[in-house]
């Protein structure tokens, strides 16, 4: 598929022309749009959140403290919106939801906003990239981001890259988190547990004890990476052990990202067997038809 370069580039070409930093609103007493130029102050209670936006967790301390900055400087960049179609003078954000939240806690009653006419592909991507440029996601936020660019969007691994400036093998692994317990994820959103140390647990037996250890400061970092299921007792020393190595793990996504099936790398020793997963006769089908296309 074709990567818009646009994209790519964040959100500056959003901005092009337009000022640099705009004060808050005209009127404070005002609830109706007032344009200027291509910006336009939209009253606050006429906008709502994008449904699909990656970042999930807002926390109330950071707001508060852009909300002072706020009431002192005023919003010094516009957001993103699009119409609703479906609800007249209604917005939806496409970008600088922080923004807009902010500005409810500093009592603002209009925030300065460019409107655009964006697909939902479109809009998703932009918030996508403007969290990522803004270093506000958590991995697994990202994670997340990533995984409904390939699932609704078809994009790829490689495409993803391109668009948000990174490796292939990075995007690879930051999807790989996916595959954690949830509870261990949300130790990861909480910011309780580290991109690094979640990564060392993909795989691992007993992921969620390892994590709680870890926290706990039963268990290094190290010592997680070292621990591997156990080799059976009929098993000689020769063979190697059934863990999944890192590249077997991204080989066994990679495969479940083309078919769009579960899809999972069973080994005894230098054996294995690769099984996939269908509910229907269906899906059956449709991972017969990409196998017969790869």
């Amino acid at each position: 598929m074709k990567v818009e370069s646009r994209l790519g580039k964040g959100l500056s070409t959003f901005f092009e022309n337009k000022q640099k930093e705009v004060p808050v609103f005209k009127n404070p007493n005002s609830e109706t749009e007032v344009e200027q130029g291509d910006i336009k102050y939209i009253p606050v209670g006429n906008i709502v959140p994008n449904k699909d936006q990656p970042r999930k967790n807002f926390k109330e301390d950071q707001l508060k403290e852009l909300a002072s900055s706020i009431e002192k400087n005023g919003v010094l960049q516009p957001i993103l919106v699009r119409e609703l179609k479906t609800q007249p003078n209604m917005y939806e954000i496409i970008a600088g939801e922080r923004r807009w939240r902010a500005s409810t806690f500093a009592g603002i009653t209009e925030i300065p906003a460019i409107i655009k006419e964006l697909s939902d592909k479109e809009t998703f991507e932009i918030g996508l990239i403007e969290n990522l440029q803004r270093e506000n996601l958590s991995p697994i936020e990202e994670a997340n981001g990533y995984k409904k660019l390939m699932n609704s969007f078809d994009y790829t691994q490689e495409d993803i890259a391109k668009i948000v400036n990174k490796s292939r093998s990075y995007i690879a692994n930051v999807l790989r988190l996916l595959y954690l317990p949830q509870e261990v994820q949300d130790m990861v959103n909480n910011g309780d547990l580290s991109y690094s140390i979640a990564r060392t647990l993909v795989g691992k037996e007993n992921p969620i004890k390892m994590a709680k250890s870890i926290l706990k400061g039963d268990m290094t970092v190290k010592e997680a990476e070292d621990i591997v299921k156990p080799v059976k007792k009929n098993e000689t020393s020769s063979e190697e052990s059934n863990e999944l190595t890192s590249e077997l793990i991204s080989l066994r996504e990679n495969l479940s990202d083309t078919l769009n099936a579960k899809v999972d790398i069973k080994l005894k020793g230098k054996k294995g067997e690769i099984v996939i997963k269908f509910n229907d006769l269906s899906e059956l089908n449709n991972i017969t038809t990409k196998l017969n296309n790869i």
